[in-house]
C-alpha cells in the first residue's frame, strides 16, 4: 500500500515520498527564435488533505 505526502510536506533534496495531485493548468514557454526550445514549464497541482 502507498502512502501519499501533501504538497506543503514536500521539502527540496533527495526523497522517496510519492506525491498525489490533480493537474490543473499547464503552460510552456518555447523560443521561437532557438527552433521552438523549450524555456520553461509551469503547472498548477492541486492536492487535497482528507480528515
Amino acid at each position: 500500500m502507498s502512502s501519499y505526502v501533501l504538497l506543503a510536506n514536500l521539502r527540496a533534496g533527495r526523497c522517496s515520498n510519492t506525491a498525489e495531485v490533480r493537474l490543473l493548468r499547464f503552460w510552456e514557454a518555447r523560443n521561437v527564435r532557438k527552433d521552438g526550445e523549450l524555456m520553461s514549464l509551469d503547472m498548477l497541482l492541486l492536492d487535497e488533505q482528507v480528515e
